[in-house]
């Protein structure tokens, strides 16, 4: 009889617990607390205060203060938040401080409102729909207060063809234009502007028309041609002042409808190109070869300012033996002597300059040629006449 008497005990005492325990359930369930999760147990961090003005939505974790209890509430995907015995107020889309003042009001119900605090725990993740002119089109999960570089650079960046002038960060109905590139080669940090939720980043191609071609060693870029730019425009517009630089020598132009010309890195501050120029920059020693009736036969470096009159003076000219009026430049796979004036025509690497002698020189080496010819004729006679 007493063991039965301790077995009934038992059990209504596992019955009342499990009733606690539902019924614990069931509060928590209908009551809309729950717990934090992994992304409030995070260390929480900002760029900037979040003040009153912050927009509550979806995923925000509100800690509040309810005379001697403790809550940690999330807002859920319909914006609302609810409070046990209080009941359910819709914050999502306000302001902190209206939201706050709006959940104190519901706890008012229960709690003595002087008696309660609200703050703003952990802020809320959110995505940002991405397309156009990037490495990876799609939505991204975005930690708060994230900025417009920070969100490309998560996306590998953009393609060679982007448009980095005008990015469109489409917000309602709103769109904000974003010069990118200003703003990273320029440092104008206040147009790096922060996403918010509901945020939607395009980035344009540049147009298949008029553009600028900017070629670097395992590198191609294209820019959008505008008549104001010069070349420096373009070479950064083009990324590539971020890149790393292999010791360019000079930049080789190629225009539309006219032969190549080679610059200088310092003239490119005063270059303006046509539309769909091509501008391909080398780091390979760029020489100008010199020959015939100068001081000093040889290779010189190759200078984009200067022509053939100034490779001629270098190689020091000596003006009894050699005359610079009939200079020829052999150029091509296949040399071909071209006629150029030696005080306009662009002179490019790899270019063979040839000072011919003067007249007097040719005849003088022409009469020695002919004294020796008849020296030898005149030798062979004699001998051929003594041995006979």
């Amino acid at each position: 009889m007493r063991y039965l008497i301790l077995f009934v005990f038992f059990l209504c005492s596992s019955l009342f617990a499990d009733d606690d325990l539902f019924k614990s359930v069931d509060m928590a369930g209908r009551s809309g607390l729950s717990s934090r999760s992994s992304i409030a147990l995070e260390p929480a961090f900002a760029e900037v205060p979040v003040d009153s003005s912050y927009v509550i939505g979806p995923g925000d974790f509100l800690d509040l203060m309810l005379e001697d209890n403790y809550l940690s509430v999330q807002v859920a995907p319909d914006g609302s938040i609810a409070i046990e015995e209080c009941g359910v107020v819709f914050v999502g889309g306000k302001p902190l401080s209206e939201a706050r003042e709006m959940i104190l009001d519901l706890a008012a119900k229960r709690y003595k409102r002087d008696q309660c605090y609200v703050q703003l725990s952990a802020l809320k993740r959110f995505r940002v729909n991405a397309m156009g002119a990037i490495v990876v089109v799609g939505q991204q999960l975005v930690d708060p207060q994230t900025r417009l570089s920070f969100f490309i650079r998560q996306l590998g960046g953009f393609l060679s063809n982007a448009n980095t002038e005008d990015v469109l960060v489409i917000r309602g109905k709103d769109t904000l234009h974003v010069n990118f590139s200003a703003m990273s080669n320029k440092g104008n940090f206040e147009d790096d502007v922060m996403l918010e939720q509901g945020d939607r980043v395009f980035v344009p191609y540049v147009n298949m028309g008029d553009n600028i071609t900017m070629i670097f060693p395992g590198f191609r870029s294209s820019v959008a041609y505008s008549k104001d730019r010069t070349l420096q425009d373009y070479y950064e517009l083009s990324g590539a002042a971020r890149m790393h630089n292999f010791g360019y020598k000079a930049a080789c132009v190629r225009e539309p409808g006219q032969p190549p010309r080679w610059i200088s890195l310092a003239e490119m501050s005063e270059t303006k190109v046509a539309p769909n120029t091509e501008v391909e920059f080398s780091v390979q020693e760029m020489l100008v070869y010199v020959g015939g009736a100068v001081n000093y036969i040889g290779r010189y470096p190759y200078n984009p300012s200067w022509h053939a009159l100034d490779y001629i003076a270098a190689a020091g000219i000596n003006t009894v033996t050699g005359t610079w009026n009939q200079v020829k430049v052999w150029r091509g796979k296949k040399p071909e002597p071209l006629n150029l004036s030696v005080t306009e025509d662009q002179i490019v690497p790899g270019d063979y300059i040839e000072i011919p002698k003067s007249h007097y020189e040719s005849f003088k080496d022409f009469t020695l040629f002919l004294a020796s010819l008849l020296t030898v004729i005149s030798s062979a006679f004699i001998i051929y006449v003594n041995y006979k």
